[in-house]
This record gives structure tokens, C-alpha cells and sequence, in this order.
């Protein structure tokens, strides 16, 4: 299903394609609770997520490009390498990077 973004092509931040998706969780994404940690796996999988519930039906996927609209913030960690994390206690906090563990 094809949509539309607000922001333009020059202003997209990520190497991979605007259609990615990308997993979260309902209340990151009703911006009930800050993204605390996000995964970019060895895949090319991006995970933005709260760190509060591990109940799978409060995950949802979403298009990297309307989630970059709603957090332009996100673009901060547009460089994470393949295969490593970024997490911190809270959004005043800077991001701790590190790699994960096979």
C-alpha cells in the first residue's frame, strides 16, 4: 500500500528504503511512553522501543517513514550500525551504543 510523507527525499535520514518496517510498540507510538531503546539488527530490522511491556499485543509495525514523521528525532540514530543497540534509562540521558550479543 502506497502512501504519501511530509518530509522530502533530501530530508530522509536512513540508508535503508522510506517503506521499511519497523516494529514498536502501541505506546511508543501514541507517545504514551519515550523510545528508550532502539535495535538495528543484523537483518536490517529496526526496532524503536519503550522498555515498559513485552505483552505482544501491545507490538505493532509500522512504515519507517511515517514513523520518522511522528519522531524526527529518530534521525539521531540513523547511522546505528548493523547488529548494534542504543538505550538510555531516560530521554534526557544521551544513547549508550553498544553491539549485540550473537
Amino acid at each position: 500500500m502506497s502512501h504519501n510523507h511530509t518530509f522530502s527525499e533530501q530530508d530522509w535520514p536512513f540508508d535503508c528504503p522510506v517503506e521499511t518496517l519497523v516494529v514498536t510498540t502501541k505506546l511508543v507510538y501514541d507517545k504514551s511512553e519515550p523510545i528508550v531503546q532502539v535495535i538495528h539488527y543484523e537483518d536490517g530490522e529496526w526496532q524503536f522501543m519503550c522498555n515498559t511491556t513485552d505483552d505482544p499485543d501491545d507490538g505493532i509495525v509500522v512504515c519507517m517513514g511515517c514513523f520518522f514523521q511522528k519522531f524526527p528525532e529518530v534521525a539521531q540514530l540513523a547511522d546505528l550500525p548493523l547488529g548494534f543497540d542504543a538505550y538510555r534509562d531516560d530521554i534526557n540521558q544521551p544513547w549508550d551504543i553498544e553491539k549485540l550479543e550473537d
